[in-house]
């Protein structure tokens, strides 16, 4: 069982109460409150991981701000919270390697420290790859974004970077220095992720220096996000780095909402001749063979009328989930209703039939007990079509083929 914890240092009990009620909106994970340091003390010398803390700065025995070296000395990520402001604090607050330093100025700083917590708990999940050639600010950078608790991987070569992005697709790319390459070489670079990742799947942000602005706005027209001058404070780094990364992960969740059946959670209609039109077309240019399945839950208007229409949303599921993990290895769509489709390559057309029959027989013998309603489904299949389109229309003919011949089988079309 996980000990990770998040831990708000208040000496106002009301205070604590607030942040703690608003953090507790984000995470499920245990919230401690401490009111002192002799309470802090006590906290951290339990077994209980800390992942991030929200500090005030005074507390009655620790007037000196003595809680965020208490903090610092145990590695506790710490964004601390004041009620006064004061620029000499905020410096040697950053200068102790804080994540923040927000004032209790109104409802929306407590907002924004409450939620910057939560994205200091988030990025030890999220990867920033460092792109940089011996530039002189590539210990601060690398310092800022551990601080900030990110995966960071350092690469100086930019041909080891592009051939880690083969294998994996980190949250952002941070280009130090782009003098510091050949002219053209990172230019190259850009242009080719480009063609890979779109700007919104993955964001690229360029550091340069105020001498060498052109070669940042250069980068920008080539497809990198944004970029700031070298002479950067701690806060405009991270405001930068943190929102492209979310402007990006915003932008995922869209895509795949816009991609997906909101009932079943597998892919729609629409993605799947998206999708599949490139899948059919690399198979065909590779001369591989390709099959397509059409599925449908059989008298489903009865198992609404019979049932209602929660077991008919009971049976769309159960349906949709056997027929992923059957064909898990393959592009699955529910086509609306009570229709599916699935696309794939046929490399053994006895195991694709094979597959086939396993899923009616499961569903056969298992619908009952798994969802309520006893119900089978029919499918047809194919392997021919100069196009995906034809393809489909081959599969959904056999479909019907079995529907007329009595339902809960497979007819094949080819």
């Amino acid at each position: 069982m996980s000990n990770e914890a998040f831990l708000i240092i208040e000496d106002q009990k009301s205070m604590g109460l607030l942040l703690q009620s608003e953090l507790q909106k984000l995470t499920s994970l245990p919230i401690y409150i401490c009111q002192s340091l002799a309470e802090t003390e006590a906290l951290l010398a339990k077994d209980i991981e800390i992942v991030a803390c929200l500090s005030d700065l005074t507390l009655p025995d620790a007037a000196r701000g003595e809680a965020v070296q208490l903090l610092q000395k145990h590695h506790v990520t710490t964004v601390v919270l004041t009620g006064s402001y004061s620029e000499e604090t905020r410096q040697e607050m950053f200068h102790q390697k804080v994540a923040d330093y927000v004032i209790k100025d109104g409802p929306s700083s407590i907002h924004y420290a409450v939620q910057t917590l939560y994205k200091l708990y988030k990025n030890r999940r999220r990867h920033i790859y460092l792109l940089s050639h011996g530039s002189k600010e590539v210990s601060k950078l690398l310092g800022l974004l551990r601080i900030h608790r990110y995966q960071v991987s350092l690469y100086e070569s930019l041909h080891e970077l592009q051939q880690e992005l083969l294998n994996f697709t980190p949250e952002l790319i941070l280009l130090d220095s782009a003098d510091l390459f050949k002219e053209h070489e990172l230019y190259d670079f850009v242009n080719e992720v480009r063609q890979e990742f779109s700007a919104n799947q993955l964001p690229m942000i360029a550091c340069e220096t105020s001498q060498h602005i052109t070669s940042a706005i250069k980068l920008m027209k080539y497809g990198v996000n944004d970029f700031f001058n070298t002479n950067f404070t701690a806060e405009e780094f991270y405001a930068r780095v943190n929102q492209n990364i979310e402007q990006a992960e915003s932008f995922r969740e869209i895509e795949r909402i816009s991609q997906t059946d909101a009932l079943t959670g597998i892919y729609n209609r629409g993605h799947f001749f998206q999708a599949g039109e490139a899948l059919f077309t690399q198979l065909k240019t590779a001369q591989k063979y390709f099959f397509v399945v059409m599925a449908d839950i059989d008298h489903f208007k009865l198992v609404n009328d019979n049932h209602g229409h929660q077991k008919g949303d009971d049976a769309i599921v159960y349906t949709a989930k056997q027929i992923q993990q059957v064909f898990s290895d393959h592009l699955v769509a529910r086509f609306g209703g009570e229709e599916f489709c699935v696309l794939g390559e046929a490399a053994d057309a006895a195991e694709i039939e094979t597959l086939c029959e396993d899923l009616r027989k499961t569903i056969e013998s298992d619908a009952t007990e798994k969802t309520g309603v006893p119900f089978t489904i029919s499918l047809g299949l194919t392997y021919s079509g100069e196009n995906l389109e034809e393809a489909v229309s081959k599969a959904d003919n056999a479909l019907y083929r079995s529907k007329e011949s009595g339902r809960n089988q497979l007819s094949t079309e080819f």
